[in-house]
């Protein structure tokens, strides 16, 4: 007897629909996630950069004022000009009624030589599908940033070739005028600094990209500035006395190599041969910031530190000044002053100089506080010391 046996197909239809349906609340939940996420790190992102550029933007503010850190550290008007332009830069670059500013502080680290400047702030976005989660309506995040300044180990732009000797800068207060005097042809010796070791020599440079003891080289570089970096002579720090930094700086300068940054050398031209008092006339109208090396003579060092004599004298870079040219007086016919702009408040009135070569070969210069581009090198001058010649380097050196 046979018996036939039926068999019927099961239906998984249902649970392949319930799988579906809770796999797809899965994947909105994801997605939704996702997005808030998404959203969540673009703000973060940009609160960063807001941190950042407001960090940067006190520690630039803060370079207008000079001083010891201390000294910048406790001023109001310095607090209050970085943070105003802190808070400015962080709008700019989180523009969103949501944002607000967390801490904002100026402090000094003397050990490091620098000012601090801290800034943080805030914002909020929008969750799009977290409330419908049960979660959170609005994402908060927070970033913050630190910026230094300290003083510039070196310059890459704006350095003129013409050193100035230590004795006739002495203590470079931003805003002061000062009167440097040069020798006549190289005959007279002006009252602060020593007597030229060669004829010829008014302290003029070859700047380190060239060694050509070039006329016209020289006008260009004056209206210009040189085109590669120019640093102070490291080591100094650990110094101190004068005779101590005398056989710093000599060790360090035994030649001026192409392409030193520390080691310039001299350039026997004139400040009124060919056109170069149309370079430093240029300097004057235009007010361009110019940055000057600093050779080192007594009181300073124990004897005058450079060596040699024509285009083979050496200079070794003691400092850095920052300054505008107000004027000069060269010779008995090349004269030039200012008293408007930056240069409003020049005592010195070269144009009223007698026609007299004798004794009237000077530089007219105001000392100022300028930021320059810097280099990773470590600074060895504390803020508002004698070796502190007005340059400012500002860095991001810390966030997240």
């Amino acid at each position: 007897m046979r018996v036939l046996m039926t068999t019927r197909e099961r239906d998984d239809n249902g649970a392949t629909a319930v799988l579906v349906g809770i796999l797809a609340l899965f994947l909105v939940g994801l997605s939704a996630f996702t997005i808030d996420a998404g959203s969540a790190f673009v703000s973060n992102r940009n609160l960063q950069r807001a941190a950042d550029a407001g960090a940067l933007a006190g520690a630039q503010a803060l370079t207008q004022f000079p001083g010891s850190c201390e000294s910048v550290a406790g001023s109001t008007a310095a607090r209050t000009a970085a943070h105003d332009a802190a808070v400015l830069r962080a709008q700019e670059n989180y523009p969103d009624e949501s944002w607000s500013e967390t801490h904002f502080d100026v402090k000094c680290d003397p050990e490091l030589k620098v000012l601090l400047v801290e800034f943080a702030n805030e914002g909020t976005t929008d969750a799009v599908f977290a409330p419908v989660f049960d979660g959170d309506d609005e994402i908060t995040t927070s970033r913050d940033a630190e910026a230094t300044v300290d003083v510039a180990p070196g310059a890459g732009e704006n350095v003129r070739p013409l050193a100035l000797c230590s004795a006739a800068v002495g203590d470079t207060e931003p805003g002061e005028f000062v009167q440097i005097f040069y020798p006549g042809h190289g005959t007279k010796s002006p009252p602060q600094c020593p007597k030229p070791k060669s004829a010829g020599n008014w302290w003029t440079l070859d700047c380190p990209e060239e060694r050509t003891g070039s006329t016209g080289a020289l006008e260009d570089q004056i209206r210009e500035g040189c085109e590669d970096r120019v640093t102070v002579i490291p080591g100094q720090s650990d110094v101190d006395t004068p005779g101590q930094l005398t056989v710093v700086l000599e060790d360090a300068c035994p030649s001026a190599p192409i392409g030193s940054e520390t080691c310039m050398s001299g350039d026997p031209g004139n400040l009124d041969a060919g056109h170069i008092a149309d370079a430093w006339e240029h300097l004057v109208d235009t007010q361009k910031e110019s940055i000057f090396p600093v050779f080192c003579v007594s009181p300073q060092c124990s004897e005058d530190t450079t060596s040699g004599s024509g285009t083979g004298t050496v200079f070794p870079v003691y400092k850095l000044v920052s300054a505008i040219v107000c004027g000069y007086h060269f010779s008995k016919k090349e004269r030039k002053h200012s008293t408007t702009g930056k240069c409003a408040g020049n005592p010195f009135l070269a144009e009223s100089d007698p026609d007299d070569s004798s004794g009237n070969n000077y530089l007219i210069l105001k000392y100022i506080s300028t930021r320059t581009s810097g280099s990773n090198a470590e600074s060895e001058c504390a803020l508002g010391a004698e070796c502190d010649g007005g340059l400012r380097r500002t860095r991001l050196t810390g966030g997240g």
